[in-house]
């Protein structure tokens, strides 16, 4: 099975396609293509939602053709007869009626390609930025109805757990294409396959916009078990990284400034609060935490500017926001029986988090999947995996919507 998937949840403009055995768990991935607005959106210190709308009209055409050519897919003329071609850009115009320049190249660029041979068509469509969200999933309409091909909606958060279990990835490289920035994350052609899950299991999503515990029984059979009373811990990492004068975005510029503050030659003695780890539940609270950080630079004055000083606020601050993602999770796997602990989003590309819950795991002799650091953000492989083990074909394209505070259920 072939899936061509499309993630624009976000800042990130990503397309990728797989090949799937299903019998053997195996996965071929054919292309797996991401052009970021980071740089865009860092001189605003977060994503501007009608940026990053805009950038995906524009980018959406280059990159799926780019990942068509890599998969090589990419078929040169389309066999319909002209009018059935002047036919199609007719009806385009009432599925891209909102995504005007969108319209545009899909009718110069795509439109006049022949269908690629794959299965179906996957996309995110939720949760997000609603407007992020809807250029993705009217691409998508778009090209199911040009492509005659089926079209399956997926959960953003759905394909956070699906990288933590795809078992090899190749290697990360950078590419420049003639109009925007393509971060290729591996080898064309790579091939990987699915780990055995023993279950039940347990994820620990976190990310910019969510941290969430996931009890999974089976797969494809999700039930939230702790959650966020107010800030992600992405989030959180974003604003104590802006408070401490660091570039967008904050996680790895906390990670990089921590891993720099020697404690045994420093006479720092910083104490940050671990807010919730104490609690019966299984939710988390990170408001507090990054307030703390706020009050102590204004305690500390103009010497918290010096680099030992935010070196040991950095330190701190992530050591507390891992220790209270780790307990809580230790605790709900133990609760819960989990025999697997899942990690993924964003987040999980911090090198400590991903440590202290492996050692962990290890203790308590729970099976702990990680995903690759190349994969820890958004991108459209997730998805494509979701779609392709737990997807539903939806049987009618014109009413998929997109659904930014879309749960997992």
């Amino acid at each position: 099975m072939k899936i061509l998937a499309i993630e624009t949840s976000c800042d990130e403009t990503a397309i990728a396609i797989i090949d799937y055995n299903e019998r053997k768990r195996g996965v071929r991935i054919l292309a797996n293509i991401i052009s970021s607005q980071i740089k865009l959106h860092a001189k605003f210190g977060g994503v501007v939602p009608n940026l990053a709308r805009r950038e995906h009209e524009r980018n959406l055409p280059i990159v799926l053709i780019q990942a068509l050519k890599q998969s090589k897919l990419l078929n040169s003329k389309m066999k319909n007869q002209k009018s059935k071609i002047q036919l199609k850009t007719k009806n385009l115009g009432k599925i891209l009626e909102r995504e005007s320049e969108l319209l545009e190249l899909v009718v110069k660029k795509i439109l006049p390609i022949g269908a690629p041979k794959i299965d179906a068509v996957a996309v995110t469509h939720g949760p997000g930025l609603a407007p992020a969200l809807w250029v993705g999933i009217n691409f998508a309409r778009a090209l199911s109805y040009i492509w005659e091909r089926p079209l399956i909606p997926i959960n953003h958060m759905e394909g956070h757990i699906f990288s933590a279990m795809l078992k090899k990835y190749g290697n990360s490289k950078q590419s420049q294409s003639s109009k925007i920035k393509i971060q290729k994350n591996h080898t064309p052609a790579c091939a990987g396959r699915l780990y055995p899950i023993p279950y039940p299991a347990l994820a620990l999503l976190v990310s910019g916009g969510h941290t969430e515990l996931v009890l999974i029984k089976k797969l494809g059979k999700y039930k939230i078990v702790g959650e966020t009373v107010d800030d992600a811990v992405g989030e959180c990492f974003d604003k104590v990284a802006r408070i401490l004068d660091l570039p967008y975005p904050g996680g790895p510029e906390i990670s990089r400034l921590a891993d720099t503050f020697n404690i045994k030659h420093s006479a720092l003695d910083i104490k940050l609060p671990r807010p919730m780890i104490h609690s019966k539940d299984f939710n988390f609270s990170f408001s507090g935490l990054k307030t703390a950080v706020l009050y102590l630079t204004k305690d500390l004055k103009d010497s918290y500017l010096l680099p030992e000083v935010k070196a040991a606020i950095a330190k701190e601050f992530q050591d507390a926001a891992v220790e209270v993602l780790v307990k809580k999770t230790m605790a709900a796997a133990k609760k819960y029986k989990a025999k697997t602990i899942i990690l993924g989003g964003g987040v999980a590309a911090n090198s400590l988090l991903r440590k202290e819950l492996s050692v962990r795991c290890q203790v308590s002799r729970v099976k702990c999947l990680l995903p690759s650091p190349a994969i820890t953000g958004d991108n459209a492989l997730m998805i494509a995996l979701a779609a392709a083990i737990t997807g539903k074909i939806i049987k009618r394209p014109q009413a998929l919507k997109a659904e930014a505070n879309l749960r997992l259920s």
